[in-house]
C-alpha cells in the first residue's frame, strides 16, 4: 500500500542516514550530498505516510513534494549503491516509492 511503501522509504533512510553519518564521522565526505538528500527524503516519506494515514485533502499534492524528494535521493544514493547496500536499499526503496506515486497521480 501507499503507506508501506512511505513507511518503507522512511525506515531505509534512516538505515542509510546513519551509515552516512558514521562515514563522515571516519573523514568519508564523499557521501555528503547523500547524506543531505536522504536526511530530507526520511522526513518527507514519514510526513506523507501520516497525511495518507489521516485521509488529509492534501495528500496529492503532498505526493508531488515526495516524488520529487525521492527522485532527487535515489539519483544520489545510486552513486554509492554499488559499494554501500544501504544506499542501495535507500535508492531502491525510492523507486518503489515512485512507482507508488504514478499509481496514485494516473
Amino acid at each position: 500500500s501507499l503507506i508501506d511503501a512511505a513507511n518503507h522509504c522512511a525506515q531505509a533512510g534512516e538505515a542509510c542516514l546513519s551509515h552516512c553519518i558514521e562515514l563522515v564521522g571516519h573523514k568519508d565526505t564523499s557521501i555528503a550530498g547523500c547524506m543531505h538528500s536522504v536526511a530530507e527524503t526520511t522526513e518527507v516519506c514519514s510526513t506523507f505516510a501520516k497525511l495518507v494515514t489521516m485521509q488529509s485533502k492534501h495528500v496529492k499534492s503532498f505526493a508531488k513534494i515526495c516524488a520529487d524528494a525521492c527522485e532527487d535521493c535515489e539519483k544520489e544514493c545510486r552513486k554509492h549503491a554499488k559499494k554501500h547496500h544501504e544506499c542501495k536499499d535507500c535508492a531502491d526503496s525510492c523507486v518503489a516509492m515512485l512507482k507508488k506515486y504514478k499509481e496514485l497521480t494516473a
